[in-house]
């Protein structure tokens, strides 16, 4: 042959005593096979690289991949000394075959191309390819058959090209020396510090396929309990924010487009429901009224325990759809893995039925005994590592999903409008977040076997006919009659579990209303009331539990004993259907190899298909609730006016917390300029609240806009307080700095307390701040904020949770004229009329519209709302003055109890006014409380009991002392 060497034509290579092969095979597939491979994924390699290279041109270079290119670059120098030998011996001797030029040249390219690639880790920072340990592995693999060929023969005879020779190890040696250099991860040192922090992040590629990585963590879980300090860092695209970046994304456009389908239904629907009812020629006005006179027996029919059910027109089928875009290279890279692994298990009883036929066979060759046992361990090996890398890739699927519904749910549960919210239920929302989405992350940990377990049952069942022939047929018989089993078992879960995800949200309501309120629970004794209202729906809950686990339970033992039961049907036919038919060694291990293989399939597939019942139910909940309508947040602009930050508030026309519902807010229209302090006043329920709403976006707007120039800090009127120290309460999330923090303090009126606190601004406050006073909560919120250094600061009367004198050093030390706010823009919304001769500028709110605004003086001299209503607790004070002699004694008591260093001021007298009017407010309210019972208690005594028609007493309360916890 002109481009390989000549061979014998009357060999045969499989019926010899050794096992070489011929020498052109050798030099042509053994090596053009994993060149081949390296050139298909090189580029896919070196791309990615050029892109990084340019972005981190910058970075330092490091000595990591320095063996790697020194070993390299020897490779290539002897790939250089072939080629130079090939051109020697044709010029001494006759024609040298074309293979040995081409061959050199090849290795060549390569052994360049792997130069480039180390390079480009230096530049990068990238820790080593898996595609170049693959490709040494694979050459490795295909280079053991030359070798031991040339070791035989040097054995045997002299060696007739002692260059070649030389050359061809000098070459597998350094192979081999990368192979082992590859395995291990040499990382730059700015890459160490990250993997400090996450050990899979600068991991090689066989740590990684191998998870060596992790060994570090089960080895310390040994040593000692593992604490959440010791766990490792996720990877920047395993974190929520990227995680949810995408989904949003994505879930935007499907959204759109399944609620583009929606509306189409919904005119179509509308269309049919127009045309009159050609088989009765009944209008539509009474077909309507024939609906709603059965509409009480079709309730009646239900029952009082089920709910009517969520509504019936949301968008559908966008969610599955997003998911599956997010991530699908995840999914594809899991089906490629689970590929490989599935046309692997196949190989295994084939490779045993070889050896089963070696070991019976006296006259085989050794050779082929050990190449057959080599083969079952390379094929159990690489079909381990794919399964385990296919599950992993599953589990980080599923933890991945369900990070990502959790923030879409707690992002819905935020921005949703009024009508949604009024739709859902706390106990839903948190349902959602726990149950909902651990449904998807359990389905996306199994979710190949929908496709992969009837795959395995098919190519067994093919397999099987060939081992079997027509016998097979029973065994299927059997699968058949398995099905409609599956089909009712499947069927009655998804009714119960339906059914058991509506308990759960009622319980889970409930709950979030116990927990709320236990203080009350526990002062009026109704603790036995809630748990029987808890236990009951526990109970219902637990029923549909017991009802899904019987059905789960018999969905299991009969698809665990269907394999045993084909096998059994399969193995009966064949060898009752023909006397010739003999079960030897050969066939049944081969058949029970294949039942196996069945076996593992089958059983998975019953609990995938719950799994997938239980997904789909949450899928519908899911879509529901986050499809429904967000608030309209395009009304709030942030243009600039006139070069300066400014808070404008033009015409809004209508604001309302639900659209169905009158409105709130009426033709609004505000203009603050920076650095102002504004005053919101008003009567209760005039709005006061409403406007702080409009002005955070968190009302549905219906003509005109809000333009907010700089950053927003809130202060609502009841402190929000998390379960953290209180020092990370005030920073929040903030950079540390000491003076401001300490300033802050100061003026917010937190140092006495933190002496007063066990462990100062370290000690941890329980959840909602249950170990803080009203007034430390709120003058803690009010730190936080002013704190953050924003650039407009609405506060929702953060006052009146504090006592009159520290109020009055909040409003000179923070909010006042002389502040640490006086710069920044402040809304204030206050009760107290003592602080308004400093504002700037007051709004006064009545029925839900701005009665007039302006200067404290100027109000005044309009005698206007404003006016009046200074005028009312003028005349209040004169009515009551008979009634708060006999107070002045307790209050000048009490106003010797106030700091002395505080400075007594022109609005003391109006404080105490309003403390003395409290007082009075409650005392008559105290006396005609006492009226109003003692009144009805004499109508009750003349007047007999009347008996009502389905009124009975559901629980009597007795009072117990002695045991109050």
């Amino acid at each position: 042959s002109v481009f390989c060497p000549c061979c014998p034509q009357n060999d045969s290579y499989l019926a010899r005593p050794d096992a070489d092969l011929p020498v052109c095979f050798q030099q042509t597939v053994l090596v053009w096979v994993p060149l081949g491979f390296f050139w298909v994924l090189a580029p896919w390699q070196l791309l990615p690289m050029c892109k990084s290279r340019a972005k981190k041109s910058s970075c330092p270079q490091w000595a990591g991949p320095l063996s790697s290119q020194v070993l390299a670059t020897l490779l290539m120098l002897t790939a250089v000394a072939e080629l130079a030998l090939a051109f020697v011996e044709d010029a001494e001797q006759d024609a040298v075959p074309a293979v040995q030029y081409t061959n050199p040249s090849l290795y060549i390219a390569t052994w360049i191309t792997v130069l480039l690639i180390h390079d480009a880790r230096r530049f990068c920072l990238c820790r080593d390819s898996g595609v170049l340990f693959c490709f040494w592995t694979l050459s490795l693999l295909c280079g053991i058959l030359p070798f031991q060929s040339l070791v035989r023969k040097a054995l045997q005879e002299p060696i007739s090209d002692l260059p070649q020779f030389i050359l061809f190890f000098i070459s597998y040696g350094l192979q081999l020396l990368l192979f082992f250099v590859s395995g291990f991860s040499d990382v730059a040192p700015e890459t160490k510090e990250i993997g400090k922090k996450n050990p899979e992040v600068t991991a090689s590629f066989l740590s990684s396929i191998t998870f060596e990585w992790y060994s570090s963590m089960v080895f310390k879980g040994y040593r000692k309990p593992l604490e959440i300090e010791d766990v490792w860092e996720l990877k920047d695209k395993d974190k929520t924010k990227a995680l949810y970046t995408a989904f949003e994304k994505n879930m935007k456009t499907a959204m759109r487009k399944a609620q583009a389908e929606l509306e189409k239904r919904k005119r179509k629907k509308r269309r049919r429901e127009g045309d009159p009812d050609h088989g009765n020629n009944m209008s539509k006005a009474q077909s309507q009224d024939i609906l709603v006179l059965k509409q009480p027996k079709k309730k009646k029919k239900k029952g009082n325990n089920e709910d009517s059910g969520p509504p019936k027109d949301y968008a559908r089928g966008w969610l599955m759809k997003t998911l599956c875009k997010t991530f699908w290279q995840n999914l594809l890279l899991a089906v490629a893995f689970k590929v490989v692994h599935d046309a692997l298990v196949f190989v295994s009883p084939q490779l045993l039925k070889l050896l089963i036929a070696f070991v019976s066979d006296k006259d085989s060759f050794a050779w082929q005994g050990y190449l057959y046992a080599i083969l079952l361990f390379l094929t159990a090996l690489i079909q381990t590592l794919c399964l385990q890398q296919h599950f992993s890739l599953c589990f980080q699927l599923g933890i991945n999903v369900r990070a990502s519904l959790i923030a879409a749910i707690y992002k819905k549960a935020l921005t949703m409008s009024g009508a949604t919210r009024k739709e859902s239920t706390v106990g839903e929302t948190v349902n959602l977040m726990s149950a909902d989405a651990q449904r998807f992350m359990d389905m996306a940990n199994f979710v190949h076997q929908l496709w992969s377990s009837p795959l395995q049952i098919i190519l067994s069942i093919v397999f099987l006919w060939g081992e079997l022939g027509p016998s097979v047929l029973a065994g299927i018989a059997t699968m058949v009659l398995l099905i409609p089993i599956n089909v009712f078992l499947v069927a009655k879960a998804k009714t119960i579990q339906e059914r058991n995800m509506k308990n759960k949200d009622e319980r889970m309501k409930i709950m979030t209303e116990i927990l709320n309120g236990i203080k009350i629970l526990k002062l009026f004794a109704w603790e036995p009331s809630f748990e029987k209202r808890v236990n009951d729906i526990r109970a219902r809950e637990l029923k549909n539990l017991v009802n899904f686990s019987y059905l789960q339970s018999i969905s299991v033992f009969v698809f665990t004993c269907a394999p045993f039961l084909v096998s059994l049907a399969s193995f009966a036919v064949y060898v009752l259907v023909d006397e010739n038919n003999v079960l030897d060694a050969q066939k049944a291990f081969t058949a029970i190899s294949l039942f196996n293989v069945l076996r593992f399939p089958m059983a998975m597939l019953p609990m995938v298909l719950s799994s997938l019942v239980q997904t789909n139910v949450s899928t519908a909940r899911l879509e529901r609730y986050l499809s429904g309508e967000d608030l309209d947040t395009s009304a709030i602009h942030h243009n600039p006016i006139a070069g300066r930050r400014t808070f404008r508030l033009l015409p809004l026309g209508d604001l309302a917390v639900l659209l169905p519902q009158p409105s709130c807010l009426c033709s609004v229209t505000l203009d603050i300029t920076p650095g102002s302090l504004v005053a919101v006043v008003g009567a209760v329920g005039s709005g006061k609240s409403s406007l702080v709403s409009a002005m955070l976006g968190e009302m549905e707007n219906i003509k005109g806009h809000i333009n907010i120039q700089g950053s927003l800090a809130y202060v609502p009127q009841q402190a929000w307080i998390q379960n953290a120290t209180l020092k990370d309460n005030i920073l929040f999330g903030s950079e540390l700095d000491e003076a401001r923090y300490q300033q802050v303090l100061k003026a917010c009126a937190l140092l006495p307390d933190l002496e007063l606190l066990p462990a100062g601004d370290q000690t941890e406050i329980g959840e909602k701040g249950i170990n803080l006073s009203g007034g430390q909560k709120q003058r803690v919120s009010l730190a936080r904020a002013v704190y953050s250094n924003a650039d407009i600061y609405i506060l929702d009367d953060p006052l009146s949770a504090v006592d009159a004198h520290v109020g009055k050093y909040l409003f000179e030390h923070v909010l006042g004229p002389k502040g640490l706010l006086r710069k920044k823009t402040r809304i204030l919304v206050t009760h107290s009329i003592s602080f308004l001769p400093q504002a700037d500028n007051i709004v006064v709110l009545a029925a839900g519209a701005v009665s007039e605004h302006g200067s404290y003086s100027t109000l005044l001299a309009n005698k206007g709302a404003f006016a009046q209503f200074l005028n009312l607790y003028g005349n209040q004070e004169e009515d009551v003055s008979e009634e708060t002699v006999a107070l002045a004694g307790d209050e000048e008591e009490a106003d010797e109890d106030i700091d002395p260093c505080m400075e007594e001021g022109s609005g003391d007298v109006v404080t105490m006014t309003l403390k003395r009017e409290a007082s009075i407010h409650r005392r008559r309210l105290s006396r005609s409380l006492s009226k109003k019972s003692t009144s009805s208690q004499k109508k009750a005594q003349e007047e007999p009991p009347k008996k009502l028609k389905g009124q009975q007493l559901i629980e009597k309360e007795a009072v117990e002392t002695g045991r109050v916890r």
